[in-house]
């Protein structure tokens, strides 16, 4: 059981919209879990779990995060990564992306 979390790129300007890819890397279906965007000490910025879908292996799911902490408000410039954590068998998972920066 295994998976992969990647962005298209790793900069970004202030306010737009990062698509964020969850990739099924192992051979049983992935519950998407929850997602959580953190900055370089750990602490999380935003936080969600959104409804339960499958992910099937080798298959992938997309989200769009808008750069808002869990209080609606634009994030500040730094650097980030994602940290989500699908369910597999009961299981939970923990797979990050490389870090991102908001200019």
């Amino acid at each position: 059981m295994s998976c992969s979390v990647y962005l298209d790129r790793r900069l970004f300007s202030s306010g737009e919209p990062i698509y964020i890819t969850l990739v099924n890397l192992g051979n049983v279906p992935l519950r998407i879990g929850s997602w959580h965007v953190v900055d370089t000490d750990g602490r999380t910025i935003y936080s969600i779990e959104p409804p339960q879908i499958l992910i099937s292996p080798s298959s992938s799911f997309v989200v769009i995060w808008f750069q808002q902490d869990n209080e609606g408000r634009q994030v500040g410039r730094g650097r980030y990564r994602v940290v989500w954590r699908p369910v597999a068998d009961g299981e939970v998972l923990e797979c990050l992306s490389d870090f991102f920066e908001i200019l």
